[in-house]
């Protein structure tokens, strides 16, 4: 495969099927959505649709169409906005940029991932010989859509994942007590945050419509652990990098300090007391050193997330089994 299509500035394959609207690209994403919200009333009465299970249901369906039509290109574009900061850390450049990120645009792996997920859903409609055009096409858009949003989600934390094995220029602790390394874990939160709000529509869209089994809210729990899983396991050579240069930090301080120490001459008592002055200020500095390259807080606010899509998740298929029907209207 010829590598000039694959990279942060190619777009991903659901985008290409957006850019064939030559309009802007959100105009595009409401314009594919609103045609497939056509095909659908072709296919269904007008009165259904107005009853709130049905409104509601067709609304929930259209955001979480939008949604994975969109954030392909949110995930790609984080990536380029990125790209400066992270390229100060790499020692051979855009390059080395390059290699690390450079298949979030990969055709074949999304094509890969739309055709298993187009005939696990279809394979799994309740009579597959029977599917509707307008079930054709939310089969497209969805599958479409998962494929190129589950690659690029997963490519860039590999990429990430990469980048801790690579001999980064880090900046100095007294001048970035997280070393240069925070617009990295910024892109891996925002990315976390994304996926885990594709899960969460897919959840509230699965509630809306009455057919999902159980087979369904266990894939969806799957995703999430392993979405979390793809969050942290990418950041923990970065986590060991940051405590290996605190380690090496203190031990310069410590081996200055035994200088002090081992020179116990009189006349150099005051210079003694401001080294020593000195080397406490910078082992304040090294204190400070983050054990990740984000905010804590903020890992806070992730887990959150992942805790109330989880809860719901378990609520529904603790109702799976006690059929218990929740209604909607």
């Amino acid at each position: 495969m010829s590598r000039t299509n694959i990279g942060p500035e190619a777009p991903t394959l659901v985008e290409r099927l957006v850019m064939l609207s030559h309009l802007p690209y959100t105009v595009g994403c409401l314009l594919i959505v609103v045609l497939a919200f056509l095909v659908s009333l072709t296919q269904t009465s007008l009165a259904s649709l107005l009853l709130p299970s049905g409104l509601l249901a067709a609304i929930v369906g259209g955001m979480f169409e939008l949604y994975l039509l969109y954030t392909p290109r949110y995930m790609r574009r984080k990536v380029r906005t990125t790209e400066l900061s992270i390229l100060e850390l790499l020692p051979e450049g855009e390059q080395q940029f390059h290699k690390l990120f450079g298949r979030i645009s990969a055709t074949r792996p999304q094509l890969m991932l739309f055709v298993s997920f187009a005939l696990i859903f279809a394979f799994s409609a309740p009579n597959p010989l029977e599917i509707t055009a307008a079930g054709v096409v939310f089969l497209i858009i969805i599958c479409l859509g998962t494929a190129s949003l589950l690659w690029a989600y997963f490519s860039i934390l590999w990429g990430i994942h990469k980048l801790g094995a690579v001999p980064l220029n880090l900046r100095p602790y007294y001048t970035d007590p997280l070393l240069g390394l925070r617009p990295v874990g910024s892109l891996a939160l925002s990315l976390a945050a994304v996926f885990l709000g594709a899960v969460s529509l897919a959840l509230l869209s699965s509630i809306t419509y009455p057919g999902t089994g159980l087979i369904g809210y266990v894939a969806l729990g799957g995703l999430v652990l392993l979405g979390l899983l793809f969050f942290f396991l990418p950041l923990m050579r970065l986590h060991r990098r940051m405590l290996l240069q605190k380690r090496l930090e203190r031990g310069k301080i410590g081996e200055k300090l035994a200088g002090i120490f081992q020179n116990g001459s009189e006349p150099s008592r005051r210079a003694q007391l401001d080294e020593m002055f000195r080397l406490d200020m910078m082992e304040r500095r090294i204190s400070s050193i983050g054990p990740w390259p984000f905010d804590l807080q903020i890992l806070g606010r992730l887990l959150v997330i992942a805790l109330s899509v989880s809860t719901v998740l378990l609520a529904r298929i603790i109702a799976f089994y006690l059929k218990i029907v929740i209604p909607l209207g």
